[in-house]
């Protein structure tokens, strides 16, 4: 193999391919259902009745594909960084901006699943679940925290959908 084409060696590796077929699968699995919960919210003030069992099913896939996804995509982010490795040339750096971007984005993926949409969901469950026990209509508690989930939503939308593009672009290099 020519000098030229040995930092392409990790590249054609079996190993490697797996791992990003792996990192591709967890994105798609994890992430790609997160961009459908805008429209399940958009149902909502017609179909208020529906709301704990949509919210419910909201929650289970956080907790059975996103959950879970996210730590696979993690992993496999990481082994396809250690397997880009070919006899000390590197296909990609810890340092290359993607990279770098890609850390960032599922720290702060981690960070936002746990800490906001986990308990805001949880919340929006019981608010919904007291609001239809006297009717069909929602407190503004809960159109608050409904509003604040979507406003939240729409942010990490778009850094999945930078992320993935850098991933893709490979801006920098």
């Amino acid at each position: 193999m020519s000098p030229q084409m040995l930092p392409f060696a990790a590249y054609l590796d079996a190993g490697y391919k797996i791992a990003l077929f792996l990192h591709i699968i967890a994105v798609v699995v994890a992430l790609g259902p997160t961009f459908g919960y805008g429209v399940f919210f958009s149902v909502l003030p017609k179909y208020p009745r529906a709301a704990p069992a949509l919210i419910e099913g909201m929650r289970r896939v956080d907790r059975y594909l996103v959950n879970p996804g996210m730590i696979v995509l993690l992993i496999a982010g990481i082994v396809l960084l250690a397997d880009s490795s070919v006899g000390g040339s590197n296909l990609w750096g810890g340092s290359d901006f993607f990279v770098v971007w890609g850390f960032i984005a599922i720290i702060a993926l981690f960070g936002i699943q746990h800490g906001f949409f986990g308990p805001r969901m949880a919340q929006l469950q019981e608010f919904a679940d007291r609001d239809l026990k006297s009717g069909d209509t929602f407190s503004d508690e809960f159109e608050e925290s409904s509003k604040l989930i979507a406003q939240v939503g729409a942010a990490t939308g778009i850094l999945i959908v930078l992320t993935v593009f850098f991933m893709v672009y490979k801006p920098f290099m």
